[in-house]
């Protein structure tokens, strides 16, 4: 039997980062930095009380400020490009593998609507 922990879905958790993400976009619209995004993100977290670390343990030093575990296990990462291509998917999705994360979501700020992609497993959402 597989124990409950490897089925979770994290959808709750997922829900709430989106709500956060979402609440940030409306604020700032696109157009702002990345580390902009990544420190008003810091910041919505800690006033939301969402347990999170800043990822610091990649190779890329670009992810080590944009990307955070939050709830110990769901990467989140912030972009800012015109739009999300098939390259930064697979970064992103090797950056789930590097902390053996069960769900991802990349957000992209850059476009004139919020973006993101979720990561579960094999499968990309957008």
């Amino acid at each position: 039997m597989i124990p409950t922990m490897e089925k979770r879905t994290y959808q709750e958790e997922v829900n709430k980062l989106i709500e956060v993400v979402n609440y940030i976009y409306k604020q700032l619209g696109h157009g702002c930095q990345e580390h902009v995004y990544s420190e008003v993100l810091e910041l919505e977290l800690e006033l939301r009380n969402i347990p999170y670390a800043r990822r610091t343990d990649s190779a890329d030093i670009r992810s080590d400020s944009n990307e955070f575990i939050c709830f110990d296990k769901i990467i989140v990462g912030i972009n800012t490009h015109s739009f999300l291509s098939e390259e930064q998917e697979i970064l992103f999705m090797n950056s789930l593998k590097d902390i053996d994360s069960p769900v991802g979501l990349l957000f992209n700020f850059g476009y004139k609507n919020l973006q993101y992609i979720k990561v579960g497993g094999s499968c990309v959402f957008q």
